[in-house]
């Protein structure tokens, strides 16, 4: 019953997240910048006796038929076709992104780096993703209104006969799938290659994930666009910015506007293609389509099915024999076939690697390995811990065994020890820390520095001179560090060394990645959220219950047992940041070898 009323509330919490247009200081700027524009034009409405509650909020246009339609369709449009459309190309810019970097380092590997840390690298970053992403949203705008099958689409959208800042949701699934799918290919392009340029550590301008520069535009009121607030910004601004004026210039029924100013916060895209208008004046504006054709789009179910009613009234069977309309279609498949299959790739799980794991082998294996120069040996450790909802217990245990069976792959001459999946999870009487949800398994401090001392032991005996404890888990790591310190200093005379591989877990750059990837720390989250769900989607994707893999940002971890957004997590992300590790660990162990 709590997840139901949760998915049926879930729309209103875009007024609560600041990546939304909606955002709800997004609005509050708008109002003020009106109630501003009210108090300086307040001449305008001499005599009628209009306070600036009535200018600013005026119930024919609030409570218009079109803006009911409009409430109704953000409201059902977020509760199914934004989940549906979401998911579809959720890992779409990782991908591209990826496959960018990897491909410049085959083609152009000389000028890998070369850009890395210049003076303003950050900001230059943070323009360059702003121009991308904008760049993607005109041209699949213009695309909508250039291409007459996806006009009937996009009427849908010009069809509001009145505007208010939830208009903006008034966008048909198929103009949704055009903008998801084109702003993925842009942007994971240009992410891509500003990795491959400037490197993977880049400070980007970001707030709360959110890039800068969108946050200023939406804070210089950007909900005033679809609106009935004239805000004009001058013939100056207005070839660099699209100010609110235009905007609705865009939506006006008069056909010297039609077709004009169709981006997004950038003004010059229009410059370039020659749709650009700059108002000289204050214009009145009708909205909408006309008189007849908004009278087709005057329910909520003529929003959804118009645009096929209209297809299918407008075809002729001599269309078939027009190459443009095939040309149009191939445009359009261009874009969105790619887009659903690169987001898609790489869902297959991962492959263990053999003949490193010490209990797939028979004793004289393991001595002949040794005599034959194996004497390094991975001792990793997981836990049997809670992991929200949607990921198994023994998430940690899946985890570590693949990435320590590459680790060891890499380095060569090393096998793997059995997991130790016994470690502290907290108090178990009282209950605290994650021994409070069903299931987990805990264990002292000091009876885990016994097991891990017992390991140790052991593998020396065998004649293993190199032995490293890789932690999957941050409650192993402090046992882990005493440990391997006291053994070391204890066997110094004896040519072994136990080494605790702490950048594994704390200095795998995993979070840069992510937050340079467009992910808020929120986002990321500290438990079970992008990062480990993602680990697990790529080892052992039965160990996800995709049915319960949501944004749990918002919720109590006292009762869930997670925080961040699991509901972006997919196993190609999840195998990007498994070889994050995997490198980590390498160097660390190479260095502390040599």
């Amino acid at each position: 019953m709590v997840d139901m009323l949760d998915q049926l509330t879930s729309p209103f919490e875009l007024f609560l997240t600041n990546n939304e247009r909606v955002y709800w200081l997004y609005l509050l700027s708008s109002v003020t910048i009106a109630f501003f524009l009210f108090v300086v034009h307040k001449q305008d409405y001499a005599g009628q006796g209009k306070s600036a509650l009535a200018v600013i909020f005026p119930k024919n246009v609030f409570w218009h038929r079109s803006s009911i339609n409009d409430y109704l369709f953000f409201y059902t449009g977020l509760l199914f076709q934004a989940a549906f459309i979401g998911a579809l190309f959720s890992s779409l810019s990782v991908v591209v992104s990826y496959l960018t970097e990897t491909g410049l380092n085959v083609w152009l590997p000389v000028f890998k780096g070369k850009l890395q840390g210049i003076y303003g690298s950050g900001l230059l970053g943070t323009l360059i993703l702003a121009a991308a992403a904008d760049f993607a949203l005109f041209f699949s705008h213009f695309l909508q209104h250039k291409m007459p099958w996806l006009w009937e689409f996009h009427k849908v959208h010009h069809s509001a006969e009145v505007m208010t800042p939830i208009t903006v949701f008034r966008m048909h699934p198929v103009d949704n799938v055009l903008a998801f799918a084109m702003g993925g290919l842009f942007s994971g392009a240009a992410l891509g290659c500003m990795v491959f340029f400037m490197g993977h550590n880049i400070v980007l301008y970001n707030v709360a994930g959110v890039n800068a520069i969108l946050i200023l535009f939406y804070l210089a009121g950007y909900n005033l666009r679809h609106s009935h607030i004239w805000w004009n910004w001058g013939p100056i601004f207005s070839r660099i910015f699209i100010s609110p004026a235009q905007h609705q210039i865009h939506h006006s029924s008069a056909p010297e506007h039609f077709d004009k100013n169709l981006g997004f916060t950038f003004a010059f895209w229009d410059g370039l293609f020659g749709t650009l208008y700059i108002p000289k004046g204050k214009e009145n504006i009708n909205f909408g389509l006309g008189a007849e054709e908004n009278e087709k789009f005057s329910t909520f179910w003529s929003l959804y099915l118009m645009p096929f009613i209209n297809l299918y009234h407008n075809f002729r069977f001599n269309m078939l024999l027009e190459p443009k309309r095939y040309l149009s279609l191939l445009v359009f498949l261009i874009v969105v076939l790619p887009a659903v299959y690169l987001s898609n790739k790489g869902s297959e799980p991962v492959s263990f690697p053999g003949n490193v794991y010490l209990e797939d082998m028979t004793w004289q294996e393991v001595r002949d390995a040794i005599s034959n120069g194996s004497t390094t040996v991975l001792a990793p450790t997981g836990g049997t811990e809670q992991n929200g909802p949607h990921v198994v217990l023994g998430k940690h245990n899946y985890i570590v065994k693949y990435t320590a069976g590459k680790i060891a792959e890499t380095l060569g001459k090393t096998l793997v020890a059995p997991v130790i999946s016994y470690v502290p999870e907290g108090s178990i009487v009282p209950a605290e820390g994650h021994m409070r949800f069903a299931g987990t398994l805990s264990m002292p401090e000091a009876e885990f520095e016994a097991v891990l001392e017992s390991a140790a032991r052991s593998l020396k005996q065998h004649g293993f001179k190199t032995i490293a404890f890789i932690g999957d888990s941050g409650g192993n790591q402090a046992a882990q560090k005493r440990v391997a310190e006291r053994l070391t200093r204890l066997w110094q005379n004896e040519g072994v060394r136990v080494i605790n591989v702490n950048d594994y877990y704390e200095a795998n750059s995993q979070s840069a990645y992510l937050l340079n990837n467009g992910y808020s720390e929120l986002q990321i989250g500290s438990h079970a959220g992008i990062r480990d769900t993602s680990e697990l989607m790529a080892v052992f994707p039965g160990g996800v219950r995709t049915g319960l893999k949501v944004n749990h940002m918002d919720s109590d971890f006292s009762k869930t047992g997670a925080d961040g957004d699991a509901g972006k997590a997919s196993s190609f992300l999840g195998n990007i940041l498994l070889d994050l590790k995997i490198e980590a660990a390498v160097k660390q162990i190479r260095k502390a070898s040599g």
